[in-house]
């Protein structure tokens, strides 16, 4: 049996449907990644699925005692817990036994006889036998590698920063003995070799789950399943993110053809029932018109909202941009993070600087704005800079603005006609724009910070981890609108796809016993750690422009890929047919009449297990044979 099955479940607010009939199951091997654009109920199908929100219509099915770890986007366990206490928590069942050996052990001490010796020996064979004691070996093991060293134990979660939290419960929800874990967005307060190893540790535990995130290498290096949340409909791909961005691509382009197909016929029938309706051939006309009213519509494909952003610098700056001269910096009045740091930025340089989390990278940001003092060194600032500055915290968005007037009021003489079209750019419409800041979702409030931000056309871009919270679309648009940029980027990113497109030189802060070391180039920084990071960066070897490549003879006959289209689509509408069976066996076995016949109870089991074998089956036939089409189609489009 699944672990949780969803079927036919829908939710919807303020006549809105962010999820319509979503069929879906997890099962005890499933390795799920969970995508989509912001907003669009990626976190609320986690919880109709975990159950603390209920759907408004459907229903969703979980297996008898299915235990299920939940990480959310913000996370907030109590203020006045222990950490370790906390982490401790996370197996209940442990804690108790732990407290029965303890009580007994006293009682046996006090009085000891056979029938405590059988229990107390009872129950640590159960303590041994659920990994008891191995279970303070595992919390080290989680906790030193999401970064918070032994001295930080006995902190009480109040302490710690947002990210932390995050990463404290990321450790609960690891550590938990769960049948299924369930993960939203958890790499986005992860430094690059937390999230290598938090791939690694899901590659290597058994424990199905379902992770919601915008990492496309994470993804490509953890999933085997991809969930695709598009306009409240739910489709589900077999393979790693890079799989389903090529089936979904001839998804897009079959639906496309159904639905012109469809229409072209719809319309030629149309035109032929209005000619013969009342003639000699009234007969055809009417089964004509029969024939269109029980056809199943085609859905027109839905037009992607492309964001196509354009950064421009108002003017140019100096080619000095930094010069960073033996620099020792920190956090007054005397932790310091760095030292003998000589460094130099020139214009148009794309620089990316890594490290592990707390090691000093945003505080350096923070001195290149010059918010902060170094503790010793030369700093050198260059003439005519106008410097963007993108807070990872967004502290500068004032939450009691509409999205509207947080635009308007940096151009309070622009006519709300320019500000809508602006804001539009960045995927705000309609309704959107009056939404106040404070109501608006991780990834939104990213977007409005962009759009401020990219207003005031900058010459020097500072941005502090740009990408967390930005759906998938929306980083390609950004990356774009970067690598055009004519001025100069220093920014800090987690996301390795992100870096690899943007950066040019890199600057990494490696913790070193109690100080940092700076580091000019990714070689430096991996060393022989490429293995706990599952990083390559390579720096290209100069080589000769090469000719341009002559045009490819189109070998692929043209006829081959309408054939295999075909197929598709003829494929495509018999697991449809497979699929609406299926549903009318859940509607007959929803039925309380249905259960007055065993047999019939018996025969509709059996006719929905054979359904969703066939269905299995034909979906694999179609994912095949969209391969092998797309395979054609990039051979005849020389592509």
């Amino acid at each position: 049996m699944s672990l949780v099955r969803a079927l036919d479940v829908s939710l919807e607010f303020g006549g809105n449907y962010i999820l319509k009939n979503i069929n879906c199951s997890v099962e005890h091997n499933s390795r799920i990644g969970l995508i989509g654009a912001n907003g669009c109920g990626k976190s609320s199908l986690l919880k109709v699925l975990y159950g603390v929100q209920t759907p408004t219509s459907g229903k969703v099915e979980r297996a008898k005692h299915c235990k299920i770890a939940y990480l959310p986007q913000e996370y907030h366990p109590l203020a006045n817990r222990i950490l370790l206490k906390y982490v401790r928590s996370s197996r209940p069942e442990l804690l108790k036994l732990e407290r029965d050996i303890e009580i007994l052990s006293e009682e046996f001490k006090a009085n000891p006889n056979k029938e405590l010796e059988a229990e107390l020996n009872k129950i640590i064979e159960q303590y041994t036998s659920l990994g008891g004691y191995d279970f303070d070996n595992e919390i080290k093991y989680v906790l030193t590698s999401l970064n918070f060293p032994p001295e930080t134990w006995n902190y009480r979660c109040g302490e710690f920063s947002g990210g932390e939290l995050t990463r404290i419960g990321l450790a609960n929800v690891l550590l938990s003995r769960s049948d299924l874990i369930m993960l939203d967005e958890p790499t986005n307060h992860l430094d690059i070799e937390m999230i290598g190893w938090l791939e690694k540790y899901l590659n290597n535990q058994k424990t199905p789950f379902i992770v919601v995130s915008h990492d496309r290498q994470f993804l490509d290096n953890t999933v085997d399943t991809v969930w695709s949340l598009r306009d409240s409909n739910l489709t589900i791909t077999k393979g790693n993110y890079s799989s389903y961005r090529k089936a979904d691509e001839i998804a897009q382009l079959t639906q496309k053809r159904q639905y012109e197909r469809q229409q072209k016929y719809i319309l030629e029938t149309e035109d032929f029932i209005q000619k013969n309706i009342a003639g000699s051939r009234s007969n055809l006309a009417k089964s004509r018109l029969k024939q269109i009213e029980r056809m199943e519509i085609v859905k027109r494909p839905a037009k992607q909202k492309n964001i196509k952003l354009s950064i421009e610098a108002n003017k140019r700056s100096g080619n000095d941009i930094y010069v960073l001269e033996n620099v020792s910096y920190g956090i007054f009045p005397n932790k310091e993070l760095a030292r003998e740091v000589n460094l130099t930025v020139n214009y148009q340089d794309s620089i990316c600087i890594l490290g592990p989390n707390s090691c000093g990278k945003t505080t350096l940001l923070k001195i290149l704005l010059q918010e902060l003092e170094i503790f010793s060194g030369t700093l050198k600032v260059g003439a005519s800079l106008d410097i963007g500055y993108y807070d990872q915290q967004k502290i500068n968005l004032d939450p009691s603005l509409t999205v509207l007037d947080t635009i308007w009021q940096l151009i309070p003489d622009a006519t709300i006609g320019y500000v809508r079209s602006w804001l539009a750019r960045f995927g705000f419409y309609e309704n959107d724009i009056d939404k106040k800041v404070e109501l608006l979702s991780g990834g939104e409030k990213s977007r409005l910070y962009l759009c401020r931000l990219i207003h005031t056309q900058p010459n020097v871009l500072l941005l502090d981890e740009p990408t967390n919270h930005l759906d998938l679309q929306m980083s390609e648009s950004l990356l774009d609108a970067l690598k055009a940029y004519n001025g100069t980027i220093i920014f800090i990113t987690h996301d390795r796809w992100f870096m690899k497109g943007l950066a040019t030189k890199f600057w990494v802060f490696r913790k070193l016993k109690t100080e940092n070391e700076c580091y000019t180039t990714i070689q430096e920084y991996i060393g022989n750690r490429e293995e706990a990071i599952n990083l390559a960066f390579e720096k290209p070897k100069e080589t000769k422009t090469p000719p341009p490549p002559r045009k490819r003879q189109k070998r692929v006959n043209p006829w081959h890929m309408h054939t295999r289209l075909i197929q598709i689509e003829e494929s495509n509408r018999e697991y449809e047919l497979l699929k609406e069976e299926l549903q009318n066996i859940h509607y007959e076995l929803s039925q309380s009449s249905t259960y007055s016949s065993v047999e019939q109870v018996k025969l509709l089991q059996k006719n929905m297990k054979e359904l969703e074998e066939q269905m299995i089956q034909k979906k694999e036939l179609i994912e095949k044979m969209e391969e092998e089409y797309l395979e054609l189609y990039y051979q005849y489009y020389d592509k």
